[in-house]
């Protein structure tokens, strides 16, 4: 009696172990990324751009060492203490350097009317107006600098913290926006990220993304994401099921069925 109760007792960890081992096997991202060569992941590196959209807002500023040369060529600035809300002075000033790109790519910029900023970078397009300023405008080189205002992704469903999270340097990896979000719960899938994606045409596109398949990382399209790109975590079947009861009620049926499978063990071996 005393060899079949250490048989049980020996099955009963087995059991166990086999459980955590295959649900561990299911959290991992980029599984076996190590294994990828060194010169794959050459291919890819490099500091990825983001590419300037219809509807993004943009601030661009104009700077010169000619005092004055580049006045023209800013937006004006309003007075702090007209809009100091808290009653109390100061000087300075707030810039209005904000631009929204209209749906055909282009903005309305100082001096230089309409121009077409869809598709650039934010360095592309540094250049090009400064190209286009001088020296046909002033005869220094001016300082262009172009940020964006609106670089932002939303992260909804089985995550820590669902929300829309912002980016100051105009990029966010997929591994960025999920850590920005608290990171999956162990109830998302994995496997199966939808990623939806406005194109600059307007044209809406749907990705399937699987977390755990290493070679993500050599996907510059989908690895980094695009401003206003919105990733949703399924539900996986655990949860799924266990969301038709309350948290009581899951912990009963957990215990239940471990009993069950218990009691099973001990009949086979008392037989």
């Amino acid at each position: 009696m005393k060899i079949k109760s250490n048989l049980l007792l020996f099955n009963l960890i087995m059991l166990l172990s086999l459980g955590s081992c295959t649900a561990y096997k299911k959290l991992p991202y980029l599984k076996n990324v190590e294994q990828i060569p060194q010169e794959s992941l050459l291919t890819t590196a490099g500091v990825h751009e983001a590419k300037i959209m219809p509807n993004d807002i943009i601030n661009i500023s104009v700077n010169s060492t000619v005092p004055g040369a580049s006045a023209d060529f800013n937006m004006p600035a309003i007075p702090l203490t007209l809009n100091n809300t808290s009653g109390t002075g100061g000087g300075g000033s707030n810039s209005l350097q904000d631009y929204l790109v209209d749906k055909n790519g282009y903005i309305n910029f100082p001096v230089l009317g309409e121009i077409k900023v869809n598709n650039f970078t934010t360095k592309e397009l540094e250049e090009q107006i400064a190209a286009f300023i001088y020296p046909k405008y002033i005869n220094k080189k001016p300082v262009v600098n172009v940020r964006f205002k609106n670089y932002k992704i939303s992260v909804l469903g089985e995550v820590a913290s669902p929300g829309i999270y912002e980016s100051e340097n105009g990029q966010m990896t997929i591994l960025d926006a999920l850590a920005a979000a608290g990171d999956m719960t162990i109830y998302g899938k994995r496997d199966n990220v939808l990623l939806i994606r406005t194109q600059d045409n307007g044209e809406v596109v749907v990705h399937r993304i699987n977390m755990q398949d290493k070679n993500l990382i050599l996907n510059k399209d989908l690895y980094y994401l695009q401003q206003n790109d919105k990733l949703y975590v399924e539900q996986n079947k655990a949860r799924g099921n266990s969301s038709r009861f309350g948290t009581a009620e899951s912990f009963t049926i957990t215990v239940v069925s471990l009993l069950l499978s218990i009691t099973s063990i001990v009949i086979g071996f008392t037989r």
